[in-house]
């Protein structure tokens, strides 16, 4: 099967809160900058603008309970597979940073308004 071919951010296209399901573009991880989370890149379904969103290791709904890290003030060392399966059942969402038409004052995120899901989440570059 081949990937689709990505294409250029489409700045009109209008605010709206869509959920596009699994998305067959590539999408990447990568280690935060401080180390402490993992970095999820790729163009975003509905407006073609380069998005990134940054998760935390531990946060809620990614299996890490945290106990031992606050007992021994040690974090413990991240395991990837695990970011990887969590960050695939994850929804995401568009954060290519430009207030699109209509964007609400009090959306949560700069974007499109678009959601989405991953099919896989490879290391580094593209699948």
């Amino acid at each position: 099967m081949t990937e689709p071919q990505p294409r250029g951010h489409d700045f009109t296209v209008v605010y709206a809160e869509e959920d596009m399901g699994r998305t067959a573009l590539s999408f990447t991880r990568r280690p935060s900058a401080d180390g402490h989370g993992v970095l999820v890149e790729g163009t975003c379904p509905r407006c073609h603008g380069r998005t990134a969103t940054e998760y935390r290791h531990g946060a809620p709904g990614t299996g890490t309970k945290g106990l031992r890290a606050r007992l021994t003030r040690r974090q413990p060392a991240p395991d990837e597979g695990a970011d990887a399966d969590a960050l695939v059942r994850e929804v995401h969402f568009c954060e290519c940073g430009h207030p699109h038409p209509e964007l609400p004052p009090d959306a949560p995120f700069t974007g499109c308004g678009a959601s989405w899901r991953i099919g896989a989440l490879p290391p580094g570059g593209s699948a």
